[in-house]
């Protein structure tokens, strides 16, 4: 088999090729003379296949060495796709084979010789049009040899051919015209459109926001790097090219549009292009420039996610709230408990806020609201239908209409656009059921959802030992992987070891593994008088205050009173941002009357505050007594507005009556 593959791979070609081998730290590249040493070449490939990893280069070389200045004449273009679809990967390849679960490669074989740095160009493209790894596309990569094992896993994977009658191409230029005829998916097909329409565009626009409209509609998504440079004039030897340019990158990284990175860049202290009294139109070229060359910086020779010094000084994304004040977007986590204590209603109520839109429990804002999917294999569908329409009314979600199945449950409202909830229920998904996991995954990447649910763990982990790291690892890792490629959370619904005592992290059941792998908690208890106690633990966000939530009626309403236990902390450096963030709070809202009710969103952008800042604020303000906090008003389905009522007390702060440093803080 491998002889028969190899000479379809190097075809007619003569020259040096390269077996590669190894495990750990001891790798080995074997080069041959193509075609004359073919069988010690098999030879090897047998050999190696009993104790290691064996990989081959697609391509030829001029001279001994796996070195791009070597590299020689290609018959073969390559992808290494790690994906449950390859039967997505366009145009198709004409051999395909699967090295592990959801990782694949494959080949596209030409007629006609190619010169190598020809063929690396459109390597790149195909890899990118296809979403495969992007460190894999370049000259002199190796790829893993089909039918080999592989010993990366335990136990070792053994790979297989999935297809090898696949289309044989007669030359670059015909893949290249079977490339260009694809249509692309919505996503890229809108960057495109997106990146063509910057490059016509070299004419600086007519309209353009003002400098205040920028930074009030993208303040707050400036890192700390941007506003360093936004604040510091040039000293007479720096390099003022360098620093505009990374001050552009930092605002494109940061989602920023064209339109407005210029505004911001025009009024900056580096604008050299003032400075040398060049016209603006020269700016706007140089930022179009910047949006046409954004690409991260990655290792070629590695599988693995390298990301370059340059990209990580100019990355911006910070943690944000799906769920404010409980869940942040593409965490992972627990919501676990003792038994009976509602961890399936809450995270079923959960699941529907995310939806809909509508808050959480009635209080918690949904600000990132999408698609769902839950896994539920302890209740029947009777159950969680009839719970469902239960918390559908309370939250006023009008005339829900659900349409079951033998195994499935989906929500939608007639007359109104369908609510993005789908639950299986009792549909016998496991971690340990190949064939499952390839039924979610290919889910996840068809409904996109915000959001993961999977209840109970103990029925989805059939024979796994949860006390046992190396037994639960593959599937948390699994998870996580889900996370990263798709941009999803993921919650768990797990119990608490009743044998121990002290908080949600020390009782949860199982290896001490669970709770280092999550990222956001709630940890739920029972309490006197019909009352769960929840508390949240979250790495990006400290939110010591447990919510208590009192549920009056179960079996015909979804009825229920919720509650916050607050808590003070003792951080002198949470105090002292507390006090900087209730001066700027403070300073913008002295500009308003006593019973004026000022929306929390409006509180952000005038004193340039984060959402979850501000809710503390508010907080803090009430307990002084300078105001109550309201919610009222609607935005679609995003639910209540928070705004404060300033009461009379403003006025002292007015007055210099009210010093807010020397208030006892609760943020």
């Amino acid at each position: 088999m491998w002889k028969e593959f190899l000479r379809r791979i190097w075809a007619k070609g003569e020259g040096w090729v390269f077996i590669s081998h190894g495990k750990g730290d001891h790798w080995k590249d074997v080069p041959f003379q193509y075609p004359s040493q073919m069988d010690l070449i098999v030879d090897t490939i047998k050999t190696s296949n009993t104790w290691t990893n064996t990989y081959f280069c697609p391509h030829l070389f001029t001279k001994p060495r796996r070195k791009k200045d070597s590299a020689g004449v290609t018959y073969t273009l390559w992808i290494d796709y790690d994906s449950p679809l390859p039967h997505k990967i366009s145009p198709k390849p004409t051999i395909c084979w699967k090295t592990s679960e959801k990782r694949h490669q494959a080949v596209w074989i030409l007629e006609e010789p190619a010169d190598p740095h020809d063929a690396e160009t459109l390597n790149r493209k195909l890899t990118y049009y296809n979403k495969g790894d992007k460190g894999g596309w370049a000259l002199t990569k190796v790829i893993r040899v089909p039918e080999t094992i592989n010993y990366k896993y335990s136990p070792p994977y053994q790979g297989f051919v999935l297809w090898d009658d696949g289309p044989v191409y007669k030359n670059l230029d015909d893949l290249k015209d079977k490339l260009d005829h694809q249509t692309p998916d919505d996503e890229t097909q809108q960057k495109q459109q997106e990146a063509q329409k910057l490059l016509e565009q070299q004419e600086l626009p007519d309209e353009l926001p003002t400098f205040e409209q920028a930074i009030k509609t993208y303040g707050k998504k400036l890192s700390k790097a941007t506003w360093d440079l936004l604040e510091t004039p040039p000293k007479p030897d720096e390099g003022w090219s360098d620093n505009l340019w990374k001050l552009e990158r930092l605002l494109i990284e940061s989602g920023l549009p064209p339109e407005h990175v210029f505004v911001i860049v025009e009024n900056s202290p580096w604008n050299k292009y003032a400075r040398d009294g060049r016209p603006p139109e020269h700016l706007w070229r140089e930022i179009l420039k910047a949006f046409d060359e954004r690409t991260a910086v990655v290792e070629e020779q590695s599988g693995l996610p390298w990301v370059g010094m340059n990209t990580l000084l100019l990355y911006s994304e910070r943690p944000e709230w799906m769920v404010d004040g409980i869940w942040m977007d593409k965490n992972v986590g627990w919501i676990a408990g003792v038994g009976k204590s509602y961890k399936s209603v809450i995270s079923l109520d959960l699941a529907v806020s995310i939806a809909t839109g509508v808050p959480f429990l009635g209080r918690f804002e949904v600000l990132k609201p999408g698609p769902v999917l839950m896994i539920q294999e302890e209740d029947p569908i009777w159950r969680v239908a009839h719970r469902l329409q239960m918390i559908c009314e309370a939250k006023g979600i009008d005339v829900p209409k659900l349409h079951l199945g033998e195994d499935s449950l989906e929500l939608n409202i007639p007359g109104s656009k369908d609510i993005p909830l789908l639950i299986s229920c009792g549909g016998g998904f496991t971690f340990t059921n190949e064939d499952m996991i390839n039924n979610i995954e290919q889910a996840i990447e068809l409904y996109k959802p915000k959001m993961l649910f999977f209840d109970p763990f103990f029925m989805l982990s059939p024979g796994v030992d949860e006390f046992k790291a190396g037994e639960t690892t593959r599937i948390l890792n699994l998870m996580k992987y889900w996370r990263n490629t798709y941009d999803c959370a993921i919650a768990v619904i797990h119990h608490y070891n009743k044998s121990k005592e002290g908080s949600g992290s020390s009782k949860l059941y199982g290896t001490m593994a669970f709770y280092a792998w999550a990222e956001n908690n709630l940890f739920v208890d029972r309490v006197p008088g019909n009352v769960i106690s929840v508390q949240r633990d979250i790495k990006d966000a400290i939110e010591n205050d447990k919510i208590l939530v009192q549920f009056e009626d179960m079996d015909d309403k979804f009825s229920y009173h919720v509650e916050i236990q607050r808590e003070e902390y003792q951080s002198k450096a949470l105090e002292t941002t507390g006090k900087d963030a209730l001066s700027k709070a403070l300073a913008y809202l002295s500009n308003f009357d006593p019973g004026q009710k000022i929306p929390r969103k409006q509180v952000m952008d005038g004193a340039g505050l984060s959402q979850s800042t501000v809710k503390k604020v508010f907080e803090n303000l009430e307990a002084m007594g300078l105001g109550s906090v309201v919610y009222e008003g609607t935005d679609g389905l995003k639910g209540a507005a928070c705004k404060l009522m300033l009461s009379e007390n403003i006025k002292l702060y007015k007055s210099g009556g009210l010093n807010p440093h020397d208030a006892k803080l609760t943020v």
